[in-house]
């Protein structure tokens, strides 16, 4: 019928959801990320650990989906998606003894599942713009309740490391990139991804060029947390920019990527936030191709 609002089989979220993680994990070089070139700035993984992780992980993507797809109001989908989200968190630290490789994938990719499910039930097409919207509502006021309290106690104090980022420089992490409506991959990681495939460059390339893009726009508290805030300001963003500057789409050729990737081993430097980003990129490029339309 003219104008009706096509989806994909409810299989394709959650498959699509699985195949961005291996994508993800696949794509290389990636500067101080694991990957099947090497272990980058990390000592205790390698990329055969994050596959283990994402096939422990894979069978509960569905859930997160069938919250959405169940009609799950937003602002009651957060508790449910977090009570699964542990259950994948125990999933991958047992897969992994102990290493968290996913952890705030897990958060943020369930959102956008949350999300596509929702658009799926309510009829709404399936578009970036209108599954971030859902995603971000079920977080609605999450930083506020989450870490405003922070804001009272002092650094000395037993705290995580995104905690601490919040209190020193107001760091908000996935959940502020959540709330605020995944702006790293909407306005970057993901129109840089197309850019670059409709162009011709390869799955490879898109996928850097993507990272590299989520990379200069991203306050990344794995960044900031092993370099430091200034550090990120500055000598962070400016190598960054300066690799999207010299590395070619169309050449096959990575090594700006691998000159970067020596630097930031000298500052244990590892983008981790921006892999995460470009994991959601890839995956709402899946969904919302026309080809997953029916």
């Amino acid at each position: 019928m003219k104008g009706q609002v096509k989806h994909p089989t409810p299989p394709i979220l959650w498959q699509a959801a699985a195949n961005a993680v291996v994508c993800e994990i696949l794509t290389a070089p990636k500067p101080g990320l694991v990957d099947p070139l090497g272990q980058g700035c990390h000592i205790d993984m390698t990329w055969h650990t994050f596959i283990t992780s994402a096939q422990a992980i894979e069978s509960l993507w569905e859930y997160q989906a069938l919250i959405g797809l169940t009609g799950i109001a937003p602002s009651e989908a957060l508790k449910r998606l977090r009570y699964i989200g542990v259950e994948m968190e125990k999933k991958m630290f047992i897969a992994t003894s102990g290493i968290n490789t996913h952890k705030g994938l897990i958060f943020l990719l369930s959102l956008l599942l949350y999300g596509a499910g929702y658009c799926t039930y309510s009829k709404k097409e399936l578009t970036p713009e209108n599954i971030i919207y859902y995603a971000s509502a079920s977080v609605e006021g999450i930083t506020s309740r989450e870490l405003g309290s922070l804001s009272k106690k002092d650094v000395s104090e037993k705290l995580s490391n995104g905690e601490r980022l919040f209190i020193k420089h107001g760091v908000t992490g996935a959940r502020g990139e959540a709330e605020s409506g995944f702006p790293s991959v909407l306005l970057h990681g993901l129109p840089e991804l197309k850019r670059a495939s409709s162009m011709g460059a390869s799955t490879n390339s898109s996928n850097i060029a993507s990272l590299l893009s989520i990379m200069c726009h991203n306050e990344d508290s794995n960044v900031i947390h092993r370099g430091g805030y200034d550090f990120w300001k500055n000598e962070y963003l400016q190598m960054v920019r300066k690799t999207i500057d010299t590395f070619d789409l169309f050449s096959e050729n990575y090594q700006p990527i691998k000159d970067l990737e020596k630097e930031f081993l000298k500052y244990r430097i590892s983008p981790g936030g921006a892999a995460d980003l470009l994991c959601c990129s890839i995956f709402l490029n899946q969904i919302t191709e026309p080809t997953c339309q029916q």
